[in-house]
């Protein structure tokens, strides 16, 4: 099992520069504890063989191999209670030396493949930017003031390491000149009505607003740092996972089963309309030019994942399994759906189809209830609260 067997004591929330697996093994929450079981119980039902090399993504300090091996634990139990039998990274019979994350056989007998991929809004940003960052917040984080918590928004990125102690130097420095109870009285106008302070070091600014405490918490130990945002996220929602599903579809070359791919989106909130863009095009307003005026028409762009330019295209990909921001966490509370694709070259087993799916039909998207994972682990709604 990948966790210290020990005593739990320490209630201090997640750190800054703090990894996942380490969060998770070192905190005493009750809710956390829920979590930390759940995953042991999982992790105990898969392949024996295959579940070292397992344990060793989870602690390996990578968020990224955190995130896929947690995804893959989850979706192996969640089948396995369904009824599926899961074989870790067969052997294609196409002689490619990659291999799927999963053979699954169904309980009728029919058999496909499962690929797992997580689409993060980490793509492109500048890993050693943010672990720099990180260790400025840190020491911010690590501040301590009678009167203030704070709030803080963070964009750009530095290419030298920010010193945290003058950040958070400066930072009680400036709480030290404010008036909490005046403070107080002007947060009930709402957040714009708080003063605010910039620190910067080369493109990277800190904007910092106060949280004023109440008087009956004043002088307690505390955290520094209440609310935080680090700027935007993606330019869309949808291109992600059209990349992800694309990538996974060709990995593979021809295959002599269907494949399904299996795509973790870790956005704030993952839309219906992104999910079908990605796959089938984007939504576009077509206005005619010349000729008597007209009402634009409703088009998708063929730049989807199995739509393009040509017509279908990732037709090796059977059907998309799409999770919105899926977590340890989040197992009772995040949706998810299985998109079928209409052109596949080899489609997906009606007996796999136990979950939420989508089809098309007559060219439009319905959408079919099946079982949740909350509905499969016998979770409580709001797990692990």
């Amino acid at each position: 099992m990948p966790f210290t067997q020990t005593e739990r004591v320490d209630h201090a929330p997640k750190r800054a520069t703090e990894t996942e697996f380490a969060f998770l093994d070192r905190c005493a929450w009750p809710a956390v504890e829920l979590v930390r079981q759940l995953v042991k119980v999982c992790l105990a039902e898969y392949p024996a063989a295959e579940r070292a090399e397992l344990i060793a993504r989870l602690s390996s300090g990578d968020a990224r191999h955190f995130a896929s091996a947690t995804f893959e634990i989850f979706l192996h139990e969640y089948l396995r209670r369904l009824g599926f039998q899961l074989l870790p990274h067969p052997e294609l019979p196409n002689g490619r030396p990659t291999r799927p994350d999963f053979l699954v056989t169904c309980p009728n007998g029919q058999s496909m493949y499962l690929e797992a991929v997580c689409a993060s809004d980490d793509t492109g940003r500048n890993i050693a930017a943010e672990a720099r960052k990180a260790v400025a917040l840190q020491m911010l984080d690590s501040a301590n003031h009678s009167d203030f918590m704070v709030s803080i928004e963070s964009e750009g990125e530095p290419t030298t390491q920010p010193s945290g102690r003058r950040l958070a130097r400066a930072v009680v420095r400036w709480l030290d000149t404010l008036d909490a109870d005046a403070l107080l009285e002007r947060a009930a106008q709402g957040y714009e009505a708080l003063p605010e302070m910039v620190w910067q070091h080369e493109e990277w600014r800190v904007r910092v607003r106060p949280i004023p405490v109440k008087p009956e918490a004043r002088g307690r130990p505390r955290r520094l740092i209440g609310a935080r945002s680090f700027g935007a996220g993606w330019i869309d929602g949808w291109t992600p996972i059209r990349d992800a599903v694309m990538f996974k579809a060709r990995r593979y070359g021809e295959l002599d089963l269907p494949l399904v791919v299996a795509v973790n989106v870790d956005t704030f909130h993952l839309d219906p309309i992104d999910e079908v863009q990605a796959l089938f095009g984007q939504e576009q307003f077509v206005f005619a030019v010349g000729g008597e005026r007209s009402e634009p028409r409703f088009e998708r762009d063929p730049n989807g994942a199995w739509r393009g330019p040509s017509g279908p295209r990732g037709r090796q990909c059977g059907g998309a399994w799409l999770f919105d921001n899926f977590s340890p966490y989040t197992v009772a509370r995040r949706g998810q759906r299985l998109y079928l694709n209409p052109w596949a070259h080899r489609p997906v087993p009606d007996a796999f189809l136990l979950m939420p799916h989508a089809v098309v039909v007559d060219h439009r998207i319905q959408s079919v209830d099946g079982q949740s994972f909350r509905d499969v682990f016998e979770l409580p709604e709001q797990w692990p609260e």
